[in-house]
């Protein structure tokens, strides 16, 4: 069995979804027979963009036409993940309303719609925008009073169209090869060139003293070692492993291995596997990982091409940064040859 694929900690991740099933017609207000009204619809593909403003939050995503992917607007590197926004713009194209509630109204306080909580605005290929309103909550908290801008209606629509939304707020859709490291949870690091762990290190978590771990690896939680490393030579270089510096995406989606071949990406590439583990409660660690494995530099040299938690996307990292990392795997190596001239 492939040695990397023992390494890697199996991370199972609820998710939760919600299913929506729309009808997409055109950009009119219409009566679907035997049903209620929609609140609008517009046709999935012209959505290019999307801007939340809520209580929560501000939060702007916008679509890369050239490479037909989302992204968080403004940084080209930094694509929404493909799990959590698959369905959003579905759910943009027109939220079906539970009943039309006025043809007009008079007194938007009445609804929380003179100030809107929630305001959604849907940018469209042709340049123009939909604005959309949501109000207060129902009694019963099953539906929000909305009306979209330049219509009149006042309509009742699903409270988890909008609770969907807000969630892209409270939890943006990061990319999971985005890692965020507490350098103070590590507790062990693994390194393996050409499929093979060339070097690891792992803390005693009741000495908290740091050691070179005995290869070939034993395969227990953590791994065994005589040699103690003083924590400072560690702990600096988790400190630049927890603070990637991805400066760009090259290949988005489900690549294949081929199309990472292309990129100086396969299974004897450098990788390298960080566990960290955190209390949940007492007495109870959860144990979880990061990796990241490297590949060929960019043309022009400034960037290093990458995988990163396991995850398909080839992204570019800052060159100078991936070779810190690179260095890193030489750290083990580097201690225990140290250790007989220390001895004596």
């Amino acid at each position: 069995m492939n040695l990397r694929l023992l390494l890697v900690l199996l991370i199972l991740v609820s998710l939760s979804s919600i299913v929506v099933t729309f009808i997409v017609t055109d950009q009119s207000i219409e009566r679907v027979s035997g049903g209620p009204p929609f609140f609008y619809t517009i046709p999935e593909s012209d959505i290019v963009r999307l801007d939340i403003d809520s209580p929560t939050g501000d939060m702007a995503f916008e679509l890369d036409q050239e490479n037909n992917y989302w992204i968080f607007a403004g940084d080209e590197t930094m694509p929404v993940d493909r799990q959590r926004w698959n369905g959003i713009t579905t759910l943009l194209g027109g939220p079906r309303s539970q009943r039309e509630l006025e043809s007009s109204f008079g007194d938007p306080s009445l609804y929380g719609l003179e100030t809107p909580d929630t305001s959604v605005t849907i940018g469209l290929k042709d340049g123009s925008f939909v604005r959309l309103f949501l109000g207060d909550e129902t009694p019963d908290r099953s539906g929000n009073y909305a009306r979209i801008e330049g219509f009149p209606q006042l309509v009742l629509v699903s409270s988890a169209w909008g609770e969907v939304l807000n969630r892209l707020i409270a939890d943006p859709p990061i990319p999971q090869w985005r890692f965020d490291l507490n350098v103070a949870d590590v507790t062990e690091v693994v390194f393996l060139i050409e499929n093979e762990v060339i070097g690891a290190l792992a803390l005693n978590i009741d000495t908290d003293i740091w050691h070179v771990c005995n290869l070939p690896l034993s395969g227990d939680a953590v791994c065994d070692g005589d040699l103690d490393v003083e924590t400072s030579v560690v702990v600096d270089q988790l400190n630049v492993f927890a603070d990637p510096q991805f400066i760009g995406v090259k290949e988005v989606g489900d690549t294949t291995d081929d199309v990472q071949a292309e990129y100086g990406i396969n299974g004897e590439s450098p990788y390298a596997t960080v566990r960290f583990e955190v209390e949940i409660q007492q007495g109870l660690r959860q144990a979880n990982q990061v990796s990241i494995t490297l590949g060929d530099l960019t043309e022009d040299g400034k960037g290093m091409y990458a995988l990163a938690n396991e995850q398909p996307d080839v992204v570019v990292i800052d060159a100078e940064w991936g070779q810190s990392i690179r260095d890193f795997f030489d750290l083990p190596s580097a201690l225990a040859a140290e250790a007989p001239a220390a001895a004596e």
